[in-house]
């Protein structure tokens, strides 16, 4: 399993703005090997919001499938409008070693 998170910097009050393009967006769900998506909220530095959207996959070889579709290219369309309260981000993936579910 492969978890890849964007963490995306923001100007505070435009967070929970910029969340709701995730709860909309529904071209990631189709995707093979796509297993789930969750964004995070949190404070970051002095003026800023701190947006998390992580996705767990089945291998990287479906993220990457994800990054090539057209579907990708649809859901990031218009993201350039954001430049007004979008302060940064970066990208990061990671295997998933350990997990454990509520018995």
């Amino acid at each position: 399993m492969l978890v890849v998170t964007n963490t995306i910097r923001i100007k505070s009050g435009f967070g929970k703005q910029v969340a709701e393009r995730f709860a909309a967006a529904k071209g990631v769900q189709q995707m093979p090997g796509f297993v789930r998506l969750e964004v995070w909220l949190g404070e970051g530095k002095e003026g800023e919001e701190e947006l998390k959207v992580c996705t767990l996959w089945e291998d990287e070889e479906s993220f990457k499938g994800w990054t090539s579709s057209e579907a990708f290219r649809q859901a990031h369309r218009g993201s350039g409008d954001s430049k007004e309260y979008m302060l940064g981000a970066s990208l990061n993936k990671y295997e998933v070693v350990v997990s454990q579910d509520t018995p």
